[in-house]
């Protein structure tokens, strides 16, 4: 339940999509789970991570300043790993598959777990699937926004 509440207050917070460096664009009602689940990477990114992480990644969205934790800049992850941005290792961290849980607290949604909630329809292996492609194109939206 908590972590309804958590995505459901990202959502509510996110009351708008940056629609380039600098230009904000205030949505007149926030987008449903449904729709952002349908958004290709820069958008995905902008309704589900920019909140915490900034619309650039550095760490610095709205939320940051009253999230217990840090948030990492994830424009320096290739940075810090001798230049190689590893898509599997975001990827695990953003599917859920790569946790880090300290003092009973997740750092971070699941977020494959909950793009397998919006095709309860669907068999498991499309909802996997589904849920895959929804968390590569965030990896791809982050690969982009690395700093040499």
């Amino acid at each position: 339940m908590k972590k309804y509440l958590l995505i459901s207050a990202v959502l509510l917070l996110i009351g708008y999509t940056v629609a380039a460096p600098g230009e904000v664009v205030i949505r007149q009602e926030p987008l449903t789970w449904q729709q952002v689940g349908q958004l290709e990477g820069d958008e995905l990114y902008n309704n589900l991570c920019a909140a915490c992480h900034g619309a650039d990644g550095a760490g610095n969205g709205a939320a940051a300043s009253v999230m217990e934790k840090h948030v990492p800049d994830l424009t320096v992850i290739a940075a810090r790993n001798s230049g190689v941005f590893s898509h599997k290792a975001v990827e695990d961290v953003i599917y859920g598959e790569s946790r880090v849980v300290a003092h009973n607290t997740i750092d971070m949604p699941a977020w494959g777990e909950q793009f397998m909630y919006l095709r309860p329809g669907w068999n498991s292996i499309l909802r996997e699937n589904y849920a895959r492609n929804r968390v590569h194109a965030l990896t791809t939206h982050i690969e982009r926004l690395q700093v040499e």
